[in-house]
């Protein structure tokens, strides 16, 4: 129950009294002890100058006149607001599914502009041979197209060579990406834009070297796993589960949070510890 409005001990300044209105302190003050009384004048007897505590003219609103006494009542206290949601166990808001699935889409547009620099003298080869092909197509229609078995040739004699340098670079590349970031600031370029963090489940902070690959490891799994025949045919199965978890999780982690018992929190606005 909220505290009755009234004058009570000033909680920035225990000399002044401060009026409480009965949800939030006003910016309202007067000295505790009220003036000794004038000549004339009996103790009881409100002071020529107490006006300043009556009249609504000088405080912007009707208030009782403050005690003389010093048994004031304790200072009232503002509510404090709980989080509504799900949150961390120290009563974070834990980030809403929206904000993980834009953060993941300009962290992937990043690292595939990185990837696409770093490993284009790789597949450059591949792009040439490919764009000579549509070309053509373009400049003689009635061709007939390439059946199967040249287009698989074309791919393995340009870019057969080169995939699995392709695939460990994109992989490295990732990794540092990810690494760099989780454990510098808790939260990749993505995540920064979008206000939220990773932290473990037990503490807040940036993660450690050793938590931030642990994080990775079913995500790189899954993709070296890819390459094998039939196993790669459940990987991408296993992949979009890995993400969709966090929808039924009581915590909105996903397998690879729950590999590395991590949560992503939101960010408090400015200002807010």
């Amino acid at each position: 129950m909220s505290q009755p409005s009234g004058w009570y001990d000033d909680p920035q300044n225990p000399a002044n009294l401060r009026y409480w209105d009965g949800v939030l302190w006003t910016d309202h003050t007067v000295p505790k002890q009220a003036p000794a009384p004038e000549a004339g004048q009996s103790a009881g007897q409100a002071p020529r100058d107490a006006g300043a505590w009556t009249d609504p003219s000088w405080h912007g609103g009707p208030y009782s006149e403050p005690p003389s006494n010093y048994g004031y009542g304790a200072a009232p206290q503002p509510p404090v607001w709980a989080p509504l949601g799900r949150v961390t166990p120290d009563g974070r808001p834990l980030a809403e599914p929206w904000q993980r699935l834009l953060a993941s889409i300009l962290d992937n547009f990043i690292l595939g502009i990185v990837t696409t620099a770093m490993t284009f003298p790789l597949w450059k080869d591949f792009a040439f041979a490919y764009l000579r092909w549509i070309g053509d197509l373009v400049e003689d229609p009635t061709a007939p197209e390439p059946d199967l078995a040249e287009v698989t040739a074309m791919v393995q004699d340009t870019l057969g060579p080169n995939i699995i340098w392709i695939t460990l670079i994109t992989l490295g590349i990732s990794l540092a990406y990810q690494t760099f970031f989780l454990v510098r600031s808790g939260a990749t370029p993505g995540k920064m834009a979008l206000r939220i963090r990773v932290r473990r489940a037990a503490r807040p902070g940036p993660l450690t070297v050793g938590e931030a690959l642990r994080r990775q490891v079913l995500d790189v799994g899954l993709q070296v796993l890819g390459a094998v025949p039939v196993i790669s045919l459940i990987t991408p199965v296993v992949s979009i589960l890995d993400k969709l978890w966090l929808l039924w999780d009581p915590r909105r982690q996903t397998l690879h949070d729950k590999v590395a018992d991590t949560l992503v929190e939101q960010k408090p606005k400015p200002g807010m510890p």
